[in-house]
């Protein structure tokens, strides 16, 4: 059988990290060295879909890196209801794969006038309009990518963050791990999820749970249940899945965590416990799957932060299999555009 290309496209995703790791190292150089001379008081990272979700993972990335306040833009008060706040000693980070986004543009031309730096993590940079507004634009040198649902250019940008934060903190543990990262990736194609898919090919509504940068991955992969299989995912923090959802939750009721093994995997592992004990189907992508749940396979000893882009990789080539298992083409999402304009 053919794969989709959404499946393809994944596969390609340790190539361009490597190509993105040689490319980027004297740009962030330069970059860095204008961070330290000019440390911003407050990071916003503005994004849409598959960008957004990235940008959530980044937040926390420098939260615990670096200790610096991280937000994300509400990009709908400036184009909306045209109110400007004030960005002074600030980065304001953008991410896109087209950089056509009226929103994001617009959102960049105000935190320029508003005092920010802005910094762009755009794939298709060239004649991109988002480009000509960032002072400075890392290129995700993700490639082309087809497919409507994105998976190697929000590989890439994990990886543009994982190079930023580590390169702007100094962290050479992080660093180290790095280096290897892309062929840690390539790995994950020999990994079997099928049990997940056999477990959710009927299904039609789930919950999907991560923790700390986890939670970006929750969110990613949770729309590309909605968006490939027609299948109502919805992300939470395995936290706040207790506050509330832990009410509909049924015998057989299917949950996909994630657990990138790091301080928050202890509470992650509690919310599993009050969710089995609610009769949920645990899918548990993590080291040591607990008890009662169906442990997915995962590369073990990486770094946590990388071990979620490991994880994410897993997700997206079972995910593309099962929306080929539903009857859907994962490739061509009815009512989507590859290149989503908002305002």
């Amino acid at each position: 059988m053919t794969m989709p290309l959404m499946y393809r496209e994944a596969l390609q995703a340790p190539k361009r990290m490597r190509i993105q790791l040689n490319e980027l190292a004297t740009p962030l150089e330069r970059l860095v060295k204008h961070l330290h001379q000019h440390p911003p008081k407050l990071v916003v990272v503005c994004g849409r879909g598959s960008s957004d979700h990235a940008g959530v993972y980044l937040r926390y990335l420098i939260e615990l890196g670096l200790g610096i306040p991280t937000t994300s833009a509400t990009p709908s008060i400036l184009s909306i209801y045209g109110t400007e706040t004030n960005l002074s000693d600030s980065l304001v980070i953008l991410i896109s794969q087209s950089g056509q986004s009226p929103d994001l543009v617009n959102y960049a031309q105000m935190a320029k006038r508003r005092g920010a730096f802005t910094l762009g993590l755009i794939n298709s940079y060239e004649n991109a309009p988002l480009s000509a507004h960032c002072d400075v634009v890392l290129p995700l040198h993700a490639g082309i990518e087809q497919s409507v649902a994105a998976t190697k250019s929000y590989v890439c940008t994990l990886m543009a963050s994982l190079q930023l934060v580590a390169a702007w903190s100094g962290n050479e543990a992080l660093q180290a791990a790095l280096q290897k990262l892309p062929d840690d990736v390539a790995k994950v194609s020999s990994l079997d999820w099928s049990m997940a898919m056999n477990k959710l090919v009927d299904t039609r509504r789930m919950l999907v749970l991560g923790r700390g940068p986890g939670r970006g991955i929750a969110n990613e992969s949770a729309l590309k249940f909605k968006e490939t299989c027609s299948l109502h995912a919805e992300a939470f923090s395995s936290a706040e899945v207790l506050h509330g959802p832990l009410a509909m939750i049924g015998s057989g009721f299917p949950v996909l965590v994630f657990d990138q093994g790091d301080a928050a995997s202890m509470s992650i592992r509690e919310s599993v416990s009050r969710l089995t004990k609610a009769g949920a189907d645990v899918l548990f992508a993590g080291a040591n799957a607990p008890q009662g749940t169906t442990g997915l396979p995962v590369l073990e000893g990486l770094h946590p932060w990388c071990a979620l882009v490991t994880q994410i990789q897993s997700a997206y080539l079972m995910t593309a299999r099962l929306s080929l298992q539903r009857g859907y083409n994962p490739d061509a999402p009815q009512f989507i555009a590859k290149v989503t304009k908002t305002l």
